[in-house]
């Protein structure tokens, strides 16, 4: 564990913090004085550090989950070992609702992101690996492939035969690719042996695949260290009350991390026909009333429970190892 992640695991407060505004071709800077325009390049980076004390080690630069945009800003910052707080832009947008900030531009998001980073204590984010980035790289492609993929099968269906014999090799071409990129993951997992022992745990939870294992711990790296409830409201499955004086409303998931919910889905509807748990599980909600869908997500939400304290013993017998010895 790097200097960084020692901090965001101490609290350390940071004496200099700098907000950035991700856009595509510029990133609007603030450091609780001033604001500046740089270049989203990393050509331009250095101007970024120009105002910074030469030591950065009390530095923390604050930006939002754009998608992609970030990207190379942060890894320029995480390799030149300077902290970096990547925040969900949903919560940020609701600080500034309930700070009453209705204007929205660049220059404004800034300060609203320095204003969130010093009232919510912000830390750094996990620095991943570079195996963690080139899994979650090819992971983002496979599921741009995979809608794809389901979008020719459609246009298939009503497709007339002299264009169809196109869309045919199209569909062919998609899955060699998605093949390709599995091979590459697989290799990739390998490579890494603690990464491979946490892909073949959860694994050997039936309904839950490499695909899955692999999506769950490079997309929740933070899995082993946050509580079971944490990690199923990350997940996005954590079911929200919807009550008001005496009318109880329906329970609803919202948020959370859709790539992982998206995967969950595919394996509880697996281990709801081959894991006896959550088969027997998913037939006692549906002789209750509950709809199939719903069944399902409660059966996302067991499993992921499962693979979170599948590694938390794992990782407790280690520590309980290491103190014999």
């Amino acid at each position: 564990m790097n200097q960084k992640n020692n901090k965001a695991m101490n609290h350390i407060e940071y004496n200099q913090i700098i907000a950035v505004d991700v856009a595509k071709n510029e990133l609007v800077t603030y450091d609780g004085n001033r604001l500046g325009k740089i270049a989203n390049k990393p050509g331009s980076f250095e101007k970024l550090l120009a105002d910074v004390n030469a030591d950065t080690s009390e530095l923390l630069v604050v930006c939002e989950a754009t998608g992609s945009y970030e990207r190379p800003l942060v890894n320029w910052l995480q390799q030149r070992d300077i902290a970096v707080h990547i925040a969900n832009p949903a919560r940020v947008r609701a600080f500034a609702k309930g700070k009453g900030i209705q204007l929205k531009n660049d220059p404004v998001d800034a300060k609203v992101l320095m204003l969130y980073a010093i009232e919510n204590k912000v830390v750094a984010s996990r620095v991943p690996t570079d195996t963690e980035r080139q899994i979650t790289a090819l992971l983002d492609r496979r599921s741009h492939l995979s809608r794809e993929l389901t979008r020719e099968k459609n246009r298939l269906e009503k497709e007339p035969d002299y264009t169809s014999e196109f869309i045919v090799k199209s569909i062919e071409f998609i899955k060699e690719q998605i093949a390709q990129i599995d091979e590459q993951i697989k290799q990739l997992s390998e490579q890494d042996k603690q990464l491979k022992e946490n892909c073949d745990l959860f694994s050997s939870i039936k309904g839950v695949g490499h695909l899955t294992a692999i999506t769950v711990l490079t997309y929740m790296p933070e899995i082993a260290t946050v509580s079971r409830n944490q990690a199923v409201a990350l997940a996005g499955l954590a079911p929200y009350d919807r009550d008001t004086g005496t009318v109880k409303g329906r329970r609803f998931i919202q948020g959370g991390r859709a790539k992982i919910r998206r995967c969950l889905y595919m394996a509880a509807v697996s281990a709801a026909r081959f894991n006896p748990v959550i088969r027997d599980y998913v037939a006692r909600l549906i002789a209750r009333g509950k709809p199939f869908k719903c069944a399902i997500v409660a059966a996302m939400r067991k499993l992921i429970i499962h693979m979170h304290s599948q590694l938390k013993l794992k990782l407790n017998q280690i520590e309980k190892n290491a103190i014999c010895a």
